[in-house]
């Protein structure tokens, strides 16, 4: 595949406004796209729109809508209005998210629903307003940023993991039947990146959580994007964004005793350190 099959065709790109999905943005409007940005914010959508034009000039074509993911109608009336009367929807990246941390125990229901009503139900309620669209394209694409926390659950993330987990199994589910309709399908897997999330994160984890986290490095935004949109020119199912994670997803694949024992064993001397200090 090249990138040619981008140029002039709308990519759609959920929580478009910042962080990984401003800067997959970029990468898709340098290949000659027409990048439709969706976000909750007019404000922040139209500050992400004068980013992108001021960096790849003003000849590129970069739009907005503002839409709540959580919204169904208000997702697919988005998806409508691109899809009938800007020329249909080649390529969807879902991108939206939010996170939340702490124990199991003082998270309420709604705020373990309302993280997987954004972080899945969300990506579902994109992908099923613009599916006709996507398959009607013949050689479109659909991109889904989950994280490490898709295939690695840790204490402290009960309610962000279970989500992105989901958006895993969506993914694998979909990478056979889009194949029918010459649809790509391609994850990719952020470990710690430079964003608002992660600042929230580091604001409200638990130390148990920065104890696993410590020694992770943090990779910028643009670094993700890039090797994220790699992977859909090349038609790549997974995308890791560094060794230390796709290494982490092999530990926990072939030998998953090694991998608990590990995690157990750094949260079990970070609390005796804290009784000692």
């Amino acid at each position: 595949m090249t990138t040619e099959r981008f140029r002039r065709k709308n990519v759609v790109i959920t929580g478009g406004s910042s962080g990984i999905g401003l800067e997959i943005a970029g990468r898709f409007a340098g290949l000659g796209a027409q990048v439709w940005l969706l976000a909750r914010s007019t404000d922040r959508l139209n500050q992400a729109v004068q980013t992108l034009r001021t960096e790849y000039g003003g000849q590129i074509s970069v739009f907005s809508i503002a839409v709540d993911v959580t919204d169904e109608a208000a997702v697919t009336g988005a998806m409508n209005e691109i899809g009938e009367k800007h020329g249909g929807i080649h390529t969807l990246i879902n991108n939206a998210g939010t996170m939340i941390c702490g124990r199991f125990e003082d998270n309420s229901p709604e705020e373990l629903a309302k993280v997987m009503d954004v972080n899945y139900g969300g990506m579902v309620n994109a992908l099923k307003a613009a599916w006709p669209y996507l398959i009607h394209s013949g050689d479109g694409h659909i991109g889904f940023v989950s994280s490490v926390a898709g295939y690695l659950g840790a204490i402290g993330y009960s309610g962000y993991a279970p989500s992105k987990f989901a958006v895993t199994g969506l993914a694998e589910c979909l990478r056979m039947e889009a194949a029918e309709y010459g649809l790509g399908v391609t994850i990719v897997f952020p470990p710690d990146t430079d964003t608002p999330m992660l600042a929230f994160e580091h604001e409200n984890t638990l130390p148990e959580s920065r104890a696993l986290s410590k020694n992770a490095s943090v990779l910028q935004p643009a670094h993700v994007a890039t090797r994220f949109v790699e992977g859909i020119i090349r038609n790549h199912f997974e995308v890791f964004c560094n060794i230390e994670s796709r290494f982490i997803r092999l530990v926990k694949i072939v030998w998953p005793t090694l991998y608990f024992r590990i995690m157990d064993r750094i949260v079990e001397k970070d609390k005796r350190q804290r009784a000692r200090a």
